[in-house]
């Protein structure tokens, strides 16, 4: 049974993904709810790990009908490059902006009467970014869409809200205060937290990091005993292969690896895209600077965001990387042999004409 609604209206997030976000981001929350108490009843240790892997893989599956249909496009867009050259040689040595203008236009129209597109090989990574982005919010905020992560905060927080106040004061007011001023913008927590109101301080729960917990353990003695088991549990959920996954990446060991890994899978299937699309090397091909552009900026970009987004983040992006290799290495496999067994239809529209004409004229005689 899912507590999802409830978790929803009872546990605050510090941000907000907005109301068009916010529904895709609580749809995937719910996706992975399920994905995870599937996982976590058979096997409590690495469950959030593994039901990234597997959530990546539905993701993949449900856009691998897409990515058939941009190959396919590819495919025929090489097939039409005699035709796009005769269009170019036709406006060669005219730089003026007319001429150019009315060039890229010919070019769309011949693209569109054929049913490709220059851009198209960029679709498939730029789909991604609207799913990357809701689930930026899920795992920043996993407490809320998870059940069990929620209840265990929510456990985490009792358990600090009955310390003395004394030394509840003195060891955690030092943190709630470094949380409130790095989102003092946010209406939520502008006045500070309340460090007796549970709901609150689940939000510090979620924000203090693996070492932080370390020192305030030490600096509780005794009184912290009841959150070394509820603490143990926390770790055991969120962690797989030693890396804490809602956490942030950072610059650290293990943490970096992350980073890098989604930095190279990122290179390395822009890398293969270019590869098995002639066109995309093309120096009059316009689309070509721009995908040339892209094997560089893009995994540079990745880097730099999963090194300041929680874990899980990059791990999904590294593994989307890693099933896009392998879907397109096969699909264009497929796609090879069936154009060596004439089983595609790749010629052009005005191609397909010449040969009718052709055909009716030898009738003829």
């Amino acid at each position: 049974m899912s507590y999802l609604p409830y978790l929803l209206e009872a546990l605050p997030s510090v941000r907000q993904p907005g109301k068009i976000v916010g529904p895709f981001a609580d749809l995937m929350g719910k996706v992975y709810n399920l994905l995870f108490e599937l996982l976590h009843s058979n096997t409590s240790a690495g469950s959030l790990g593994l039901a990234i892997i597997i959530f990546t893989l539905i993701v993949k599956l449900i856009l691998f009908p897409l990515m058939v249909k941009q190959q396919k496009s590819s495919f025929k867009m090489q097939a039409l490059q005699p035709e796009l050259m005769k269009i170019r040689k036709k406006y060669e040595g005219k730089t003026d902006q007319m001429s150019q203008q009315r060039m890229a236009f010919e070019m769309q129209e011949f693209q569109k009467k054929n049913g490709v597109s220059m851009v198209s090989g960029c679709l498939p990574m730029l789909i991604q970014l609207p799913i990357l982005y809701a689930l930026f919010y899920l795992f920043q905020n996993a407490y809320v869409y998870v059940d069990v992560i929620g209840h265990n905060y929510t456990d985490i927080a009792n358990a600090i809200v009955n310390i003395p106040v004394s030394l509840r004061m003195e060891v955690f007011h030092p943190y709630a205060q470094e949380f409130a001023n790095a989102y003092k913008n946010v209406a939520i927590i502008k006045d500070g937290i309340d460090m007796r109101q549970v709901n609150e301080v689940v939000m510090l729960v979620n924000y203090l990091k693996p070492d932080d917990w370390n020192v305030i353990l030490q600096n509780l003695g005794d009184a912290g005993s009841s959150l070394v088991p509820l603490l143990a549990t926390k770790s055991s959920i969120e962690t797989f292969l030693t890396i804490p996954l809602v956490s942030k990446a950072g610059l650290h060991f293990p943490g970096i690896i992350i980073p890098i890994a989604a930095g190279v899978t990122t290179w390395l299937q822009s890398k293969i895209m270019m590869m098995m699309n002639p066109q995309n090397s093309d120096s009059g091909n316009p689309a070509a600077a721009m995908t040339k552009s892209m094997l560089y900026t893009m995994p540079i970009m990745m880097g730099v965001i999963t090194i300041n987004t929680p874990v899980a983040l990059g791990i999904y992006w590294t593994l989307s990387n890693l099933f896009s290799i392998f879907q397109t290495w096969t699909v264009y496999k497929v796609l090879g042999a069936k154009d060596e067994n004439g089983e595609l239809d790749l010629e052009s529209k005005s191609d397909k004409k010449a040969k009718i004409a052709d055909k009716n004229k030898k009738g003829a005689k």
